[in-house]
């Protein structure tokens, strides 16, 4: 049975905050967006559970790519 905790499909910011804390998962969040090059000047202005959609977003079409090539 696969483990719930490491599920991401359909995981929003506030559930994120509610498993691991305010902190943590902007810490999450913040590795995330590093990991798939994504700037932190160009999503400041969105909110925590927009970036977390944003980075989702662009790791799925990251791995389209990378399994296409």
């Amino acid at each position: 049975m696969e483990n719930e905790m490491f599920t991401f499909d359909g995981l929003d910011f506030i559930e994120l905050e509610g498993r691991f804390g305010i902190d943590n998962a902007r810490a999450i969040l913040r590795t995330l967006e590093q990991f798939e090059g994504i700037t932190e000047k160009g999503v400041a202005k969105l909110s925590y559970a927009d970036r977390l959609r944003n980075v989702m977003f662009v790791m799925k079409e990251n791995i389209r790519y990378q399994t296409r090539h």
